[in-house]
């Protein structure tokens, strides 16, 4: 038994130390200890953090981010390949890409869990149709949206073979794959393509266990993950479970890199807890009308985005934005974006399946472990 009252377990006859840290925080019964995390906000447990400054981007500048040089960026000794951007974005900007997650991206052509719930065919705008069904009771756990856990956007993730296909594809969101082209350059990625995502959906119950990402057949391309919303513990671990995980506190726009060494490790969301309501407005605000309003002609609205198009104009209009923030209250956001195929590649059938190489740290052999999933939980 660990100190938490926990068996231990061993893999491939390595003993199992992220399983154990993971159930500590995401156990309810006892009293939460934030002792260790690391929080970059308040700068708790920062003796392991090591500042760096990141390099100019040479992509077009990307409204509503802050200059490079005002960045909060860190990495954390004895997990090379991980950096830590602290929300970069401009005050209130953050709006901007929580009601794409909500209002846009949810719907066709891209595919959610919805589709594997509910008859979908008369659903063409998942959040408008909630607000119609639910009104007040938007939050309801048997609301259309708050059954929405994920969504997938450019090539399509296929949960239960857990790989990509070429037939499963849709077009890619260009204001998110500017986005994500223009902080990898910051790492020193210069040729990064965003060719898929998964947004998942947390509600305070929500969490993710220990998993890899390694279904992608490019594992040098870096992993980028946005938050947005409430907050979250996430775990950081090693390729074997025999490393002890590293916990830290994500806030709503804090990015996350996973590159190199830290592509293929370990990590998970054992919790999702409130976020600090002052830090939130500066972050956004839901009390009056969309300001992005579909003008792209406009240099006021438009953040760089041709898919604000004149189309979402009117949808905005119809949003309630009284609920809308209602169901921001209890949600936490995450924008995971990947490159799927290697710089100029355009079939995945050209490629075998990938696997993902961990080291027996008592033999050295090795073996390949597939992707766990990442469906969140609440």
């Amino acid at each position: 038994m660990d100190l938490y009252g926990q068996d231990s377990e061993t893999v491939d006859g390595e003993q199992d130390l992220f399983k154990p840290e993971y159930k500590k925080y995401k156990r309810k019964d006892i009293k939460l200890d934030l002792g260790d995390v690391i929080d970059f906000t308040k700068q708790n447990n920062m003796d392991s953090v090591q500042e760096i400054v990141l390099q100019e981007s040479q992509h077009p500048a990307v409204r509503g981010l802050k200059p490079v040089k005002e960045w909060k960026s860190y990495a954390i000794k004895g997990f090379p390949g991980f950096i830590f951007i602290r929300n970069p974005f401009v005050d209130g900007h953050q709006r901007y890409w929580i009601e794409r997650c909500v209002l846009d991206y949810p719907n066709k052509p891209s595919k959610t869990i919805l589709d594997n719930l509910v008859d979908m065919s008369n659903v063409s705008d998942v959040w408008l149709t909630s607000q119609k069904e639910s009104g007040s009771n938007i939050t309801n756990k048997d609301s259309l949206i708050m059954k929405l856990r994920w969504a997938t956007m450019g090539y399509n993730y296929e949960w239960n073979s857990r790989a990509y296909y070429d037939e499963m594809k849709s077009q890619f969101p260009s204001d998110l794959y500017e986005l994500c082209r223009y902080i990898a350059f910051t790492i020193g990625y210069h040729n990064f393509s965003a060719e898929t995502a998964i947004v998942n959906y947390y509600h305070m119950s929500g969490d993710m266990g220990p998993h890899k990402d390694i279904s992608e057949i490019d594992h040098d391309a870096p992993l980028l993950s946005f938050s947005f919303g409430q907050d979250a513990l996430f775990q950081l671990g090693g390729l074997t479970k025999a490393t002890k995980p590293v916990c830290l506190s994500l806030h709503s726009g804090d990015v996350c890199i996973m590159y190199g060494d830290c592509r293929l490790v370990y990590h998970a969301v054992p919790r999702i807890l409130p976020a600090d309501q002052d830090n939130l407005k500066h972050c956004y605000n839901f009390n009056e009308d969309s300001p992005y309003h579909g003008n792209k002609t406009s240099e006021e609205n438009d953040p760089k985005s041709p898919d604000v198009s004149e189309g979402l104009a009117a949808r905005r209009q119809e949003v309630e934005w009284g609920l809308f923030s209602q169901y921001v209250q209890c949600t936490r956001i995450n924008m995971n974006v990947r490159q799927v195929l290697p710089p100029g590649g355009t079939n995945i059938a050209d490629y075998p399946q990938p696997v993902c190489p961990s080291v027996n740290c008592k033999t050295g052999k090795t073996s390949s472990v597939h992707n766990e999933t990442e469906q969140t939980k609440s």
